[in-house]
């Protein structure tokens, strides 16, 4: 995609590469957007620079419901944050035919229903609290109703856009990416066929070694189409209207009417059970941080970090099959 702003016209760093990660072996910038497959890519960024570190995993003092999940933490990727380069060698990275500039895209209702999945209907850590009070679950003599759950939360999205906004899993990808200012060389979209795998043959060639992609975060398994109508969808259309004008990505048509999908009475409780478990782990994910920063203080953190605490590694997610 070209880029027609002046360098010296962009805005600050932080603004349009707050997340990117530097590759420097492989001559790559990754700019990840949550919810498009950033836990696969990141893995296998990592592992193809040869900065991962599994080693870091039990010592982290972050809730992590799921070891994949402990990539996000640069003690465990090892990757460099490109806004802690010095600004001039950062601004050029954005631009210059030397480095590859890499992202990826992703149907936006498909991504709003994986964000909603993940941090409202089972309550993965976040800043989400008013998105809890907006959205609450839609109960059918104590069952959840997940098809009008989901669409009280398209609802109140579209109403209430900024109350989401604070989580970066419903920020619009348009907003997190800056195509305007960044000079992207691949813009994979992981919901077509070959999306993720184009990302891997390009870290196989870079690297030399056997990258591939593997599928984390797994959903419940619940699919879109089962719990999305045409209401539903036009509603987040609407809400994420600058990604489809920015990337020019395809609208999804959806039936008038879908058949509620409403879980069992074992499946409703085990979804309550699963947010109690969450709800434990980043109370004690925080109180262990608290305790630390009193100790040590907080610039004392990160040198006590690997050898004072360890938590042990907790494995099961519900099943799925998506990004």
């Amino acid at each position: 995609m070209p880029n027609k702003t002046p360098l010296g016209a962009m805005p600050p760093l932080s603004v349009i590469a707050r997340s990117a990660l530097v590759a420097p072996n492989l001559k790559i910038v990754y700019f990840p957007t949550t919810k498009v497959a950033c836990t696969t890519i990141k893995w296998m960024l990592a592992e193809a620079e040869g900065t991962l570190n599994t080693e870091a995993i039990p010592r982290l003092l972050a809730a992590n419901m799921h070891r994949s999940q402990t990539i996000h933490n640069r003690h465990v990727s090892g990757l460099q944050k490109l806004t802690e380069l010095p600004p001039d060698r950062a601004r050029a990275m954005l631009q210059s035919p030397e480095w590859t500039r890499v992202a990826a895209l992703r149907d936006p209702i498909a991504r709003a229903y994986s964000a909603w999945e993940n941090r409202i209907f089972m309550r993965a850590p976040g800043r989400t609290d008013r998105g809890f009070e907006l959205s609450p679950d839609v109960v059918e003599d104590g069952c959840i109703n997940m098809t009008a759950s989901f669409a009280l939360f398209s609802n109140a999205l579209q109403h209430h856009t900024e109350a989401f906004m604070h989580d970066h899993h419903f920020v619009p990808q348009s907003r997190v990416l800056h195509p305007d200012f960044v000079k992207f060389d691949m813009l994979a979209h992981v919901g077509q066929p070959g999306g993720v795998d184009s990302i891997a043959a390009l870290l196989r060639e870079r690297s030399g070694k056997d990258i591939q992609p593997h599928r984390h975060n797994e959903s419940i398994g619940v699919p879109l189409d089962r719990v999305c109508d045409a209401a539903t969808a036009q509603r987040l259309m609407a809400v994420y209207q600058s990604d489809y004008d920015t990337f020019g990505l395809e609208r999804r048509e959806f039936a008038a009417t879908v058949e509620p999908y409403i879980l069992s009475a074992s499946e409703t409780q085990l979804v309550t059970l699963v947010r109690q478990s969450v709800e434990r782990v980043t109370s004690v994910s925080r109180a262990a941080q608290s305790k630390m920063s009193a100790r040590y203080g907080v610039r004392q953190i990160r040198k006590a970090f690997f050898r004072k605490v360890s938590f042990g590694r907790m494995h099961n997610t519900p099943r799925g099959i998506h990004w």
